[in-house]
């Protein structure tokens, strides 16, 4: 063989040699990375939409307006995906301490609490407890941040002497002041002396 033929080939089998490992080393890896990139983003995501990974025996402590103190507790929760600071709680309890005041007790089957803010929405089978005095209803919203709360949607208040039917019950947490309301006009607010 020619010995210009020999280095070429030499020289084009150096040529490929090095083109396969560079593509090795820094394509075909890349490449993988990148699979497993998105590979672990769709597993998020899963995780995140499963309900069966839930967060399970959940307690929140806080303080809000002048040391007063509000605890939520839950079985399960779930974090909003579209709102990581919310987190949907199941088979809640929450007991709010005012200074000066009684101790106020509320329990549902499902809350949207809000981290940041401790704003929290209980619906579904809620029940309001303090001193002799309790409230059933469909929903109870408790807003820290306007100091207020409201009850509304089947609202029934009981105590030792009086039952009343209405549809909201507006409630300043400063205050104590509250509001009792229909939301039609034409209807009026029942109220039963038990005595």
């Amino acid at each position: 063989m020619n010995r210009n033929v020999l280095i070429q080939f030499f020289l084009l089998l150096t040529i490929l040699v090095t083109c396969i490992v560079f593509y090795i080393l820094f394509f075909k890896n890349s490449g993988e990375e990148l699979k497993n990139v998105k590979k672990n983003k769709q597993i998020n995501n899963v995780l995140l939409d499963d309900p069966a990974n839930q967060m399970t025996d959940i307690i929140y402590n806080s303080n809000y307006l002048d040391k007063n103190k509000y605890i939520i507790k839950a079985e399960f929760g779930t974090i909003k995906q579209d709102d990581p600071d919310v987190m949907l709680l199941t088979n809640v309890k929450s007991t709010i301490f005012l200074k000066n005041s009684e101790i106020i007790k509320i329990s549902s089957k499902k809350a949207n609490y809000n981290s940041l803010n401790y704003n929290t929405n209980f619906y579904q089978n809620v029940l309001i407890t303090f001193n002799d005095h309790k409230i059933i209803s469909d929903n109870f919203d408790l807003f820290f941040d306007k100091e207020i709360s409201t009850v509304y949607n089947n609202v029934i208040y009981n105590n030792l002497s009086t039952t009343l039917h209405a549809d909201k019950i507006d409630i300043d947490l400063i205050t104590k002041d509250s509001k009792i309301y229909m939301l039609n006009n034409s209807k009026k607010i029942i109220i039963k002396n038990l005595n």
